[in-house]
């Protein structure tokens, strides 16, 4: 039993749990739970399910104040009954995502997406008041308020504020579909009224190294392999930097994806950040990030390194199908030893790595691609093929910018007499 205020002192708060609590009295009485176990120590109850072909399942647990709870969870669902607030409508928008894939592999990838929304979720809404609203009763002014409250209290970019926007709009396109709302007030919203408030995004050249700063790292890369012959992330961070790949690429590559002329792309190894206490694990999939393969040609550099790789994995890994194998669950090195090794390198050459202008391996890709457009005369087609992305995501996101030093001799070749 909750504790009823005074009604002249009663909160939209107070009057929003006095609901639930008597909603919930109500969807409660509309069972008739078991009066006691079955032989297995489980109290059970049959609850509506639209995606079983009987139209139900089963819920079971060790207590009948357990079951209740689970009762109530069911019916915060998509198939429940119960008025929803603005988290339970996301939680919904979560669990479809899953909902409706089939392929093992896929689902891999989408737990991990679906831990990505749950991190932003909890950044810019959990704790507030917001997140309990019923969705019904949520105005275009609430929502402005939660977007301009998030503005003030972080500095967000427009990717930051895009994963923002990303969230609210699930919720109520989802609603909306489920006429859980009568209108689509989100959809209501200029975003552009907000410009002011949003940080600048940093200047992509200040996201890649330099060229001076590459050849300085491969070089202290090819110190740590004369003196530690056997330690595989120096190798793979050379081959990261040498091809351009994404980090999740490079441990999965085996011997066999080494061809004549070529590096066949037809795997990656995904981080999944742990939940609810799980720890993080690396699981390789079949696909690349684009769910594409592609080939990388094998350069002089390219080659060059391979004949280094091969003696190393002969003498230290012989038995070993991978190119870059370790004592791990999946047989070879994960994403991270190859981002600590990187940042050991930094902090020894002193190369500020800035979180501001979030530096990491993958700024090697950023390096990789400008230098493709700049040789090919502009050809981003070339480099989105070379690298697995589209042309316009490649300018957007990598190309850092003209050579300058060749830009100078081109102008110092104008003649005006």
């Amino acid at each position: 039993m909750i504790n009823l205020p005074d009604y002249d002192k009663m909160t939209l708060r107070d009057a929003r749990e006095l609901y639930m609590y008597i909603e919930k009295k109500q969807i409660l009485d509309q069972y008739s739970f078991p009066k006691k176990p079955g032989k297995d120590g489980y109290f059970r109850i049959y609850v509506a399910d639209s995606t079983k072909k009987s139209g139900r399942k089963q819920l079971f647990a060790k207590s009948l104040h357990e079951l209740e709870d689970k009762v109530i969870d069911h019916e915060r669902g998509k198939d429940g009954k119960t008025k929803k607030t603005f988290k339970d409508v996301y939680e919904i928008v979560l669990s479809d995502k899953l909902r409706y894939i089939k392929d093992p592999e896929k689902i891999i990838s989408r737990q991990n997406t679906i831990n990505i929304c749950r991190s932003n979720y909890k950044r810019f809404f959990a704790g507030t008041e917001f997140e309990q609203m019923f969705i019904d009763s949520i105005t275009k002014s609430d929502i402005e308020d939660i977007v301009c409250y998030n503005l003030d209290r972080y500095t967000l970019r427009e990717k930051a504020l895009k994963e923002l926007k990303s969230i609210l709009k699930g919720a109520f396109t989802l609603a909306y579909e489920e006429y859980w709302i009568k209108d689509n007030v989100y959809a209501r919203i200029n975003f552009n009224k907000f410009n002011g408030m949003v940080a600048n995004n940093v200047d992509i050249e200040k996201r890649a190294h330099s060229t001076d700063d590459v050849k300085r790292i491969l070089d202290a890369i090819h110190e740590h392999q004369r003196t530690h012959k056997d330690f595989v992330p120096a190798y793979a961070l050379e081959m990261q930097i040498l091809t351009g790949a994404r980090r999740g690429e490079i441990p999965p590559l085996r011997r066999s994806d080494v061809r004549d002329t070529c590096l066949s792309f037809t795997r990656e190894q995904l981080t999944v950040k742990g939940s609810d206490g799980a720890p993080t694990r690396f699981t390789i999939v079949e696909h690349t990030k684009t769910y594409k393969d592609r080939i990388f040609p094998r350069t002089t550099l390219l080659n060059e390194f391979l004949e280094r790789l091969y003696e190393m994995l002969d003498t230290y890994y012989p038995e070993s199908e991978y190119l870059f194998p370790s004592n791990t669950e999946n047989g070879v090195i994960t994403n991270n030893v190859v981002y600590r090794f990187y940042r050991r390198i930094c902090d020894k050459l002193g190369i500020r790595i800035s979180r501001e202008e979030t530096k990491g391996t993958h700024s090697f890709r950023r390096n990789a691609i400008t230098d493709v457009v700049n040789a090919s005369g502009g050809n981003l087609i070339l480099a989105a093929a070379l690298f697995g992305n589209s042309p316009e995501v490649a300018k957007r996101n990598y190309y850092t910018g003209i050579n300058k030093e060749e830009a100078l001799r081109v102008l110092n070749e104008r003649k005006f007499s």
